[in-house]
């Protein structure tokens, strides 16, 4: 197919289609007299172009999601739904923006607003590298548990100590899966929303916060968990195995030794939250089961 005709069926521009074959998005057959000769999987693919940039998704990224044609449905969703988690985090922090400068402009306290810019500012550099650092729903997860605690100022020279040990923790680590393990993971987690995760994460924070409610509510449910988890059946399974993977992530990258301190040392909040998390450990040990893992 010819590019006046490939332009019609896809509604794009002769400079779009172009640029695309530019980028490398898109590669067509070159006949002998020049045109190029656009196949019927070009067409299609060019398609899908035409609805990602409708989007707002750039060629990089398309370039990624276009990568996992010849992969599990799982992989090329959790591709989209990691590029509509960060666009969804872009939009949450400009609707805090917009909000900064409606108070601008009512108060005109300007030093007011750029503390609070200030802080909003470091907050979106945590969200980033967070999200960089534990990709698809983990990172969602983690993104989501720890926003809360990036609210507030840094004002000491440990905070600012703390934030700068963050950022520079968060710079030098990937937690990576092997490919099986990566798969599974993806099909797991492909039923998971922002709804869900917030739900999940509003559970686990208040089962810390009355650990003594949660285990007398819930004994029968915990004990049958523990012991499936110590079943021939669960360490058999690739659930144990990612399990594992973020264990060793934890207790050998630094997170439970460099960032959870830096958390500690950078919010009150936070700190606060954490001791509460210790003392939930302590329980589960007391109760005989072992101990929650230093995970958020």
């Amino acid at each position: 197919m010819l590019i006046n005709e490939v332009c019609k069926t896809c509604a794009l521009t002769k400079k779009a289609v172009a640029y695309y074959v530019a980028q490398g998005l898109v590669a067509p057959s070159v006949q002998e007299n020049g045109y190029r000769d656009f196949s019927d999987e070009d067409v299609e693919r060019l398609k899908k172009i035409s609805v990602l940039r409708g989007l707002g998704i750039s060629t990089a990224e398309i370039q990624r999601i276009l990568l996992e044609k010849d992969s599990k449905e799982a992989f090329l969703k959790g591709a989209l739904q990691e590029i509509s988690d960060r666009k969804r985090m872009e939009m949450d922090i400009m609707q805090e923006r917009q909000q900064l400068l409606q108070e601008l402009a009512k108060t005109q306290d300007w030093t007011c607003v750029q503390e609070k810019l200030q802080q909003l500012q470091n907050k979106q550099s945590v969200l980033e590298r967070l999200k960089n650092a534990f990709p698809g729903y983990y990172g969602n997860y983690i993104c989501q548990h720890f926003a809360p605690y990036l609210n507030e100022a840094v004002e000491t020279q440990e905070q600012q100590d703390a934030f700068e040990t963050i950022l520079d923790f968060l710079d030098g680590v990937q937690f990576e899966l092997p490919a099986d393990l990566q798969a599974y993971y993806c099909e797991l987690t492909a039923v998971y929303d922002e709804t869900l995760i917030e739900t999940m994460d509003a559970n686990v924070k208040r089962a810390v916060g009355d650990i003594e409610h949660f285990l007398e509510e819930h004994r029968e449910e915990i004990a049958a968990w523990m012991n499936y988890k110590a079943s021939t059946e669960y360490q058999a399974s690739m659930a144990f195995r990612l399990e594992q993977a973020l264990k060793q992530f934890n207790s050998t990258s630094g997170y439970n030794e460099v960032f959870i301190p830096a958390m500690c040392r950078l919010s009150k909040a936070y700190q606060a939250y954490h001791e509460m998390l210790m003392k939930s450990d302590q329980k589960f040990v007391q109760e005989g089961w072992y101990g929650q893992e230093e995970t958020p």
